[in-house]
């Protein structure tokens, strides 16, 4: 077998291995691509106007903060909600009193909107909003404040990021929580 043989035997034979693996990156790649243009075009609202998305976005994002972690607007919470209540019927009335709550208590209280208000104001009124279960505004905060946790956790950035998270971890025991105060 000559040298120009061998080398177009092997040709053959790399071609013909690597074909189902082009094939799956071709195929791949323009999901890969969409994913990415997707990430870079701005949302747009699917149950929320621009306006109501806004209030959200800085709702959740005063209740989880960027820290040395991202925040829960970093994270898309506010994307992850509006998706939710579009596909949702019953969090749409909720979300649409607690958007209106917010906007009239600052209005009330600074003369502006929620979104249009300073964030030392915007932070004052979800204080107060907190203070008791029978605080002005309680029930809202709390849709507010359940929402922003269970979606943050729900992500990447506060699963993994945040919690350090990592589902592929074995565990050979648990020792169950290690704080002193929750001790037997």
């Amino acid at each position: 077998m000559s040298t120009s043989r061998r080398n177009v035997i092997k040709s053959i034979a790399t071609a013909a291995a690597a074909a189902p693996l082009a094939a799956q990156h071709v195929h791949d790649a323009p999901g890969e691509l969409l994913q990415i243009a997707a990430a870079q075009a701005p949302y747009k609202p699917l149950f929320f106007t621009e306006a109501e998305l806004e209030t959200v976005r800085l709702l959740v994002d005063h209740i989880i903060p960027r820290t040395d972690t991202p925040g829960a607007a970093d994270a898309g919470v506010h994307r992850l909600i509006d998706t939710d209540a579009s596909r949702r019927t019953g969090m749409q009335k909720p979300w649409r009193d607690t958007l209106a709550w917010f906007d009239s208590e600052a209005q009330r209280t600074t003369g502006k909107t929620f979104a249009a208000a300073s964030q030392d104001q915007q932070i004052a009124l979800l204080t107060a909003a907190s203070a008791s279960s029978t605080a002005p505004g309680s029930r809202f905060f709390t849709i507010v404040k359940t929402a922003a946790v269970d979606y943050y956790y729900g992500t990447r950035q506060g699963l993994q990021t945040e919690l350090g998270w990592n589902a592929n971890t074995f565990l050979p025991d648990f020792k169950g929580c290690t704080h002193k105060e929750h001790q037997g």
